[in-house]
């Protein structure tokens, strides 16, 4: 049953990880141009969140997959 419940949130964090690796932008553009916003400030505090956002969900994909090899082998 755990097993069943980690391997779930395997499957959503990984979703996770790449819509948020996916939103961010190149170097030329910004969130900024994602959302209409025109004041740097704004778009800086958006991305600076949206890093922060993806380095959390990454380490915990990266926690469950070390718990399930542990859990599995």
């Amino acid at each position: 049953m755990l097993n069943a419940i980690l391997v779930a949130i395997q499957l959503i964090l990984a979703i996770l990880v790449i819509v948020l690796i996916l939103l961010h932008s190149g170097k030329d553009a910004g969130m900024a141009s994602v959302t209409g916003f025109s004041f740097a400030s704004s778009a800086s505090v958006m991305e600076r969140n949206l890093t922060r956002y993806t380095i959390i969900v990454g380490v915990l994909f990266f926690l469950n997959t070390f718990v399930l090899i542990w859990r599995l082998g």
